[in-house]
């Protein structure tokens, strides 16, 4: 959906264009949910923070998606549980709480757009937990390294940090740089001060069998 459909929707009711730059805090764990937020371009990763400040990723939003837990909060009167980051510049199209509430039960296509998107979301979230919960360290760093490979064009070459696999996977960087000195011992790739190089794909994605 796009923003001209969603001034059809609101009636031009406070709604908001907001352009936010890459690495930007969009919210944090127990602030208040005070607008409705669709991701119009770009990509915003949520994630949790836990006591130790390790981070772990839930899900991103890309463009043309809304964001399941500001939906969730929204729509229970909570403040967020977890935190957003910006990982591209984005635009966003912010509805306030009233004006959602109101369109929520006044307009029936901007309910069901806020349900379908929030349905679609929810379940992507649950197979994310399902992935920590069942998956090795090992099957889910390949798992990121072969999806990085298809998001860069089908490059060999992953320019991701350690500290960000951590993040897509859910541990510490430590472990992550283990992990990969032993990936690298069995042939699968070559470590360069900056980026990763894969060498056997096939043998990557057997990891995902084991």
């Amino acid at each position: 959906m796009n923003i001209e459909s969603f001034e059809e929707l609101m009636g031009c009711k406070g709604i908001k264009n907001k352009s936010v730059p890459a690495n930007q805090l969009l919210f944090n764990l127990g602030d208040v949910c005070d607008h409705f937020v669709f991701v119009q371009t770009g990509s915003v990763r949520v994630e949790l923070l836990s006591s130790a400040g390790q981070q772990l990723l839930l899900y991103r939003i890309e463009g043309g998606q809304s964001c399941v837990m500001t939906t969730a909060c929204l729509l229970g009167n909570s403040n967020y549980y977890a935190q957003a980051v910006t990982e591209t510049e984005v635009e966003l199209v912010l509805i306030p709480q009233l004006a959602f509430h109101s369109q929520l039960t006044e307009i029936p296509k901007f309910r069901r757009f806020v349900f379908d998107g929030f349905s679609e979301r929810l379940a992507v979230l649950m197979q994310r937990t399902a992935e920590l919960a069942t998956q090795t360290i090992d099957q889910r760093l390949a798992s990121a390294l072969l999806a990085q490979i298809n998001t860069e064009a089908a490059s060999d070459v992953i320019t991701l940090t350690h500290e960000q696999l951590a993040i897509e996977i859910g541990t510490a960087r430590e472990v992550v740089s283990r992990r990969l000195a032993a990936f690298e011992n069995q042939g699968l790739l070559v470590r360069h001060r900056g980026h990763i190089e894969i060498l056997d794909t096939e043998k990557l994605m057997s990891q995902l069998a084991d």
